[in-house]
């Protein structure tokens, strides 16, 4: 089930994303458990100074406070596994013109919570198209 997720951190990234660029038509934060989606529509592919900038807005929100905010919203209490961003430019919500990810966990095991394998959204990976 996905849920859309409004915390006040959330409003805030919202209306910065909003204000980098006119072409920013529409952002959306969803939730599905265990991962938080933060997809930006846009009307056409963003230069590449607009779209590093939503980028680092993005990676400001992430952080351990706002995606656990964020998940409490949605009766979530476990840890957030994936935050992935999405830019969208043709309408197709399916697919990404641009999309980057950052996890909690540094492997698959969500057991482990030593120190050595928390990530905490600090790195981001740009996701290549095939």
């Amino acid at each position: 089930m996905t849920h859309s997720v409004s915390t006040p951190a959330v409003k805030e990234l919202r209306q910065d994303l909003r204000q980098l660029s006119p072409s920013v038509q529409r952002v959306h934060v969803t939730f599905t458990r265990p991962n938080l989606t933060i997809r930006a529509d846009t009307a056409g592919l963003p230069d590449p100074a607009v779209l590093e900038a939503m980028l680092e807005r993005v990676k400001a929100f992430a952080t351990v406070e706002h995606v656990n905010e964020a998940a409490r919203s949605v009766k979530w209490e476990l840890e957030v596994s994936y935050v992935h961003f999405t830019v969208n430019s043709d309408g197709n919500a399916e697919t990404a013109e641009a999309a980057y990810f950052a996890r909690y966990f540094r492997t698959s095991d969500a057991s482990d919570d030593s120190p050595d394998n928390i990530e905490a959204y600090r790195t981001w990976y740009e996701m290549k198209k095939p």
